[in-house]
């Protein structure tokens, strides 16, 4: 590869990462790679070598799915301050580490009440792995626990 073209990717990188207003922290500290992101979508990496995994039978942990699955869900709305308020998912193939990476894919859309819908597709080798919907809301600061 050469220097211009290693450039042009970094700069790539650089300019998703900018456009990030949530979750950076967590990114930074998972095994996420932030594909493709604009408004409504995202699309993520998940890199199964560097997840946990239950045992000595390399199958991943499902909770890092849905941690990533999570993630995808809050770059494809992409609003500071928003959270997670209902998340529904399906595990539809247990996925090991020796399946490299896990695909993730989000689309973000308002209802009447404002609050934001994301569906989110997971997939290894184009089999889908993972569906789940997810209800953010921006809470404003504000907490919903009184």
């Amino acid at each position: 590869m050469s220097e211009t073209s290693e450039t042009a990717t970094r700069n790539d990188f650089d300019l998703i990462t900018e456009t990030l207003q949530t979750h950076i922290q967590i990114k930074e500290n998972h095994s996420y790679e932030l594909l493709s992101h604009k408004s409504g979508f995202a699309k993520v990496s998940l890199n199964t070598k560097l997840t946990e995994k239950i045992d000595d039978t390399n199958y991943v942990y499902e909770a890092s799915i849905f941690s990533c699955a999570n993630f995808c869900a809050m770059a494809a709305v992409n609003t500071k301050g928003n959270h997670l308020i209902s998340a529904k998912a399906e595990f539809l193939s247990p996925v090991k580490t020796t399946d490299k990476e896990v695909i993730f894919e989000a689309v973000a859309t308002t209802n009447s009440s404002g609050k934001k819908q994301v569906k989110v597709v997971a997939t290894v080798n184009d089999l889908i792995v993972f569906e789940g919907s997810f209800i953010t809301l921006k809470l404003d600061g504000k907490s919903i626990v009184k």
